[in-house]
């Protein structure tokens, strides 16, 4: 997904980290292209065996807010499978490096997650088109990630970077689901008249997080990169919608110098009315010393739209992957657990707040459908979310650190927005080229 980060965490700073440190190690290997030979000499080919252990890479287990829904996710598959998972932990900021290197010396060998982009290039992932079409996924989201027909990556959340808001300010200026951006931009004067103290909008205006810009382009009507790879960054669309961006950070409405992190505070505390973050936003407002008033109100927002046009969120999720050959059916058998087990599910949603991508699944998982804002945040925004063309590309995360970048000048009114998103454009091309 994004190389599916969670939420819990400066995601955006972190995969803009881990972006550059995989594109050195994976210029190193010399796999930036599309070859298909597997480095390292470590041939994962052949036919999908079962092996008595997998390994599982990744940060899930080293982190202690998932660590324990995940240890008992890993103690059910074992304990079902009488089989054993051997974890290979790693920080989050270094899943690309981690991922790649192990790639180079032929030891990624189980189940991955984190970037799976990153060793699409090398050969080794399975294909798990067989294991999702078992499943009960969001098709939209699942096409978005084939590549030559195939599937590398097995959602086990997917959901969208959405817009939150405090219900009862909502309630008082009239903000509602799918309004139009000037009745949108109209409630934000409503507010900032009603308290001059509170951010009506804590909208990401600082990178690394200012890939968000990209919903308001497509909300607009620009495909910012198309199928074929094609950036269309600096057409009128794009150039209308960051316009408009702008023009509210202008009006005082969105405040300059804010990433989520700190819009997250912002919200917990009072000072902003509304910002946009992945479905774990009201765990966010707890562990941010939000008051029970707001854990209260905290509720979703569909995100508005200008004219006839359908709003999109950012696709967020994570999910996992696997190597091919030797252990490849033991690997899709913990993926299955992982994605489809009601007990699995019922954890991760226990622990993290994480609703499953299954639907079936989702259904079933005790307490989740009376949840009123995790069953919102799958209408609101979940369900309008959309995947863009590099997030399955190995350079998305050099790529939505320059679309970051040339947005942040543009805010800090460093060039005007036609000549910004022109030099954009130009940019995000050539990255596409160079890696695609």
């Amino acid at each position: 997904m994004t190389h599916t980060p969670l939420p819990d965490r400066p995601v955006s700073r972190r995969g803009v980290l881990a972006g550059f440190g995989v594109l050195g190690v994976l210029g190193a290997l010399g796999v930036a292209g599309c070859s298909t030979t597997t480095p390292g000499g470590g041939s994962a080919k052949g036919a999908a065996t079962e092996t008595d252990s997998i390994k599982f890479y990744g940060n899930a287990l080293g982190e202690d807010a998932q660590k324990a829904a995940w240890q008992a996710v890993v103690n059910g598959w074992e304990k079902q499978s009488g089989k054993t998972v051997k974890p290979v932990v790693f920080p989050y900021d270094q899943a690309s490096t981690q991922l790649a290197l192990a790639a180079k010396s032929g030891d990624f060998d189980g189940v991955g997650q984190g970037p799976w982009q990153v060793l699409v290039p090398t050969g080794i992932l399975a294909d798990v088109s067989d294991l999702a079409r078992t499943m009960n996924l969001p098709g939209k989201i699942v096409d978005s990630f084939l590549i030559n027909g195939k599937l590398y990556f097995i959602p086990v959340n997917a959901s969208g970077i959405g817009m939150v808001c405090d219900g009862r300010v909502a309630d008082e200026v009239g903000l509602k689901d799918a309004m139009s951006v000037e009745d949108f931009a109209a409630a934000l004067e409503k507010i900032k008249a009603q308290d001059p103290k509170v951010i009506p909008y804590a909208a990401v205006t600082e990178n690394p997080d200012l890939k968000d810009a990209v919903h308001w382009m497509w909300g607009w009507g620009s495909e910012v990169v198309t199928d074929n790879l094609q950036c269309t960054i600096g057409d009128a669309a794009s150039v209308a919608a960051m316009t408009w961006y702008k023009g509210l950070q202008d009006a005082g409405l969105v405040k300059g110098g804010v990433d989520r992190s700190d819009a997250r505070i912002l919200f917990a505390q009072g000072q902003a009315a509304i910002y946009d973050d992945a479905p774990l936003a009201d765990s966010f407002v707890k562990t941010n010393g939000g008051s029970a008033a707001l854990q209260a109100a905290i509720r979703p927002l569909q995100r508005p739209v200008f004219q006839a046009n359908p709003s999109y969120n950012r696709f967020w999720g994570s999910g996992l992957f696997c190597s091919a050959g030797e252990g490849e059916a033991t690997s899709k058998d913990f993926i299955d657990y992982v994605a489809t087990n009601v007990s699995a599910a019922t954890e991760l949603y226990k622990e993290s707040s994480l609703a499953p991508a299954d639907a079936t699944v989702a259904a079933r998982v005790p307490g989740l459908d009376k949840d009123p804002f995790q069953s919102a945040f799958r209408t609101a925004v979940a369900d309008h979310a959309r995947a863009s063309a590099w997030d399955k590309l190995a350079s998305s995360a050099e790529i939505d650190t320059a679309i970051g970048q040339g947005v942040a000048g543009i805010l800090a009114g460093q060039t005007g927005v036609q000549n910004g998103l022109n030099a954009l454009r130009k940019n995000v091309q050539s990255i596409l080229s160079q890696n695609n």
